[in-house]
């Protein structure tokens, strides 16, 4: 197993840090040439984290390496975790628990129909994940009683947590490693140190790492979040909270990690791209998810990754940063898995998820 570029940093972690290797890293960088020249950014790259696995990719995989490992360290025979229906982390759970032969129940909310909703909720049943459809109020109790039905009381075998979008001080060290990969690359001429790095920011744990691994390394980019999800669940606050966090739970763990402390004040979160609510697309969103396939080939979607490079092209222009290096993190998996989708039938689903397979999508859903 290779060596990740935070141990290398620091030792102490590699003996105190379970980790089971899911991800094909380094992810390339690259220049966005054609987008940048469009659209005036000579500067711009992409960080190609949608090829983080072949067999699904995006952020959440490098976040799952460390919490995965740590519920099998625990002894744990059952994932839960829990999303929105369409969740891409409810699918990398389910998919990568699935090669650790893991049983992963998934607890899921409402959101707007789109053709990725139904696609991700056929491969979540492919997979063999245990799909259970709650509300908001009634999540905490349905939680708790697949928390009990999951624990194997006889060996003692609790069942392991996984919060949304896999946002904990463990799931964050993911994205801490990553800025240090990405100074590898730096140090290695494949990009110039950006000066801005834009990031979609919804349960936050990949705008947290990224924030606290680019100070550890040295790096000095600043980081900007572009908010998908509520202000209640992504507000500069909850944000340095979770650094803040990540930094007490790395400095426990390993005496030659210095502290990091951020305020909120310190933090960039862009709140005008969301829309009228968390994955109903908007048509900035949508242009720029156009944008890149056009220019660059690479697929983005309505809810995260469009949304969040519609708020880097407006960030850049209007504060008048052409000229500056800019980094995009993109966060989707480009593992096209339709194919399998196509296989199953949706009647298969437990009965509360048919809707979203008889309702019409929503608008300016061209997927």
């Amino acid at each position: 197993m290779e060596r990740l570029p935070l141990f290398e940093a620091y030792p102490e972690l590699d003996l105190r840090l379970p980790r089971v290797p899911l991800a094909t890293l380094p992810t390339p960088v690259q220049p966005l040439a054609r987008l940048g020249q469009a659209m005036g950014i000579p500067g711009l790259y992409v960080k190609r984290d949608d090829l983080t696995s072949p067999l699904y990719g995006g952020n959440k995989v490098r976040k799952l390496e460390f919490l995965l490992a740590e519920a099998r360290r625990c002894g744990a025979r059952t994932v839960i975790t829990a999303g929105a229906v369409g969740s891409n982390h409810c699918l990398a759970t389910a998919i990568h628990g699935r090669r650790l032969e893991l049983r992963v129940v998934l607890v899921l909310v409402d959101q707007p129909v789109a053709q990725y909703v139904r696609t991700n909720l056929l491969l979540d049943h492919f997979h063999r994940a245990r799909l259970c459809k709650t509300s908001l109020a009634a999540f905490p109790l349905r939680l708790a009683w697949h928390y009990l039905r999951g624990t194997d009381w006889r060996r003692l075998r609790p069942a392991f947590y996984i919060p949304f979008g896999g946002s904990s001080s463990l799931g964050c060290l993911g994205y801490v490693n990553a800025a240090f990969e990405l100074k590898k690359q730096v140090e290695e001429g494949l990009l110039p140190e950006p000066d801005y790095t834009f990031v979609a920011a919804g349960s936050l744990g990949t705008a947290s790492g990224l924030v606290l691994g680019l100070r550890l390394a040295g790096l000095k980019t600043r980081v900007v979040g572009v908010r998908v999800t509520p202000v209640a669940l992504c507000s500069p606050s909850k944000w340095a909270r979770m650094v803040n966090r990540t930094s007490a739970s790395l400095t426990g763990r390993a005496t030659t990690v210095p502290p990091v402390r951020v305020t909120p004040e310190e933090l960039v979160l862009l709140g005008d791209f969301s829309g009228q609510g968390y994955a109903r697309f908007t048509e900035e969103g949508m242009q720029a998810v156009h944008l890149m396939r056009e220019h660059e080939g690479i697929r983005l979607e309505g809810t995260y990754t469009g949304k969040a490079l519609a708020g880097t092209l407006d960030y850049i222009h209007k504060n008048q940063l052409e000229r500056q290096t800019h980094l995009f993190w993109n966060t989707y998996s480009s593992a096209d898995l339709s194919s399998v989708a196509q296989t199953i039938d949706y009647r298969d689903l437990p009965r509360a998820f048919h809707r979203y397979f008889e309702q019409p999508c929503q608008a300016l859903d061209s997927d």
